[in-house]
């Protein structure tokens, strides 16, 4: 779907929102701190959108006012989402605490550090988690707000994809997580949804995990012989879950493409030109360097730690020939991003 703010001028507050069914007729709820206040359905034409078939009707458009609104101008705390999918249209600006920087957040854990996103709505505008469950459209409309100088967005993007933001005002940041351990997490997370749907995936995510959450659903994690034989007889659309995800998620634009050796390279540069670099081997730096470059406090940047029981996962992995032919790639993109790390971290000293 595509939406923006038009304009604020307190007593009136104008968007549009563009539903991703042609005839459907989209709807926005508003809201503040105190809870929701109205439902308010799109009623004003927009007929750019009707002349380039986007829209049946093109009625797309949003006008709040003091009439469908009551105290409108005095709601410091509004919130205007998407009736139906529950994502943020706009919010008003904070105040004292706001940081007007556009930051992007590139997840590269299957299961998303959702504390440090919590953390991050106190302080910017504008702040969407998990953007990858929206599909690349609305991803896309989310670094397109020109109207808004506080962003924060993360999620398990295609980097490739949105790279040239990175020259538009968005700071990348990144948590690079160990091949090994993420192999460990994907395959315990796969088995867990087998039986419970995971809501910070998309349909997209779900369709193309599916094969592999049947596959691994019944597998016994603690049995290195069962996984050993499990991975050895995957077929290609569960190996493709697995192999080298990280290489693919910064070189690729498809999740679903393999990796190639010269891909590696590919990765490296992107990685280069992020404002912060960081490995699940020292959290601590990594929240540092966020603290600094948001100016905040590092002790409330809530980062998640390694699991005992995934690292006692992945040390078994590292003894399986098997599970390293899957992360080749990952594991030579790891080595050199830890070596630039150092050298890195060595040359600030």
């Amino acid at each position: 779907m595509l939406f923006n703010i038009q304009r604020d001028i307190g007593d009136i507050v104008e968007g549009y929102l563009i539903p991703d069914g042609f005839s459907d007729v989209p709807k926005v709820l508003v809201s503040d701190s105190d809870g929701d206040i109205a439902a308010v359905e799109c009623d004003q034409l927009h007929q750019a959108v009707l002349g380039a078939g986007r829209h049946k009707t093109g009625l797309v458009g949003f006008r709040l006012t003091e009439a469908n609104i009551p105290g409108l101008r005095q709601r410091i705390t509004l919130r205007v989402q998407d009736a139906k999918s529950g994502l943020l249209i706009y919010r008003r600006p904070l105040r004292p605490t706001q940081i007007n920087m556009k930051i992007i957040r590139i997840e590269t854990q299957l299961f998303p550090h959702v504390a440090v996103d919590r953390e991050m709505m106190k302080h910017f505008q504008y702040c969407l988690a998990s953007i990858e469950r929206f599909g690349h459209e609305t991803t896309l409309q989310t670094f397109l707000l020109n109207g808004i100088n506080s962003i924060y967005l993360s999620g398990r993007l295609q980097v490739r994809n949105y790279q040239e933001f990175l020259d538009k005002g968005f700071r990348a940041v990144t948590l690079l997580t160990d091949p090994y351990y993420e192999m460990a997490l994907r395959l315990a997370m796969l088995k867990r949804f087998a039986t419970v749907k995971p809501v910070f995936l998309g349909e997209r995510d779900l369709m193309s995990l599916s094969p592999a959450i049947e596959y691994f659903g019944e597998l016994e994690l603690s049995d290195t012989n069962a996984v050993r034989k499990a991975l050895k007889n995957a077929p290609l659309r569960v190996r493709n879950v697995l192999n080298s995800p990280m290489t693919r998620q910064f070189a690729c634009a498809d999740a679903d493409q393999p990796s190639t050796r010269r891909d590696i390279a590919s990765a490296m540069d992107v990685i280069s030109r992020f404002a912060i670099i960081g490995h699940i081997n020292d959290t601590l730096s990594f929240a540092t360097s966020l603290g600094q470059l948001l100016n905040v406090d590092m002790d409330s940047i809530p980062i998640l730690q390694r699991s005992q029981a995934i690292n006692r996962m992945a040390d078994e992995l590292k003894t399986l020939p098997i599970a390293e032919s899957y992360l080749e790639d990952d594991l030579i993109l790891d080595h050199y991003v830890r070596q630039a790390i150092e050298i890195g971290a060595s040359d600030d000293t």
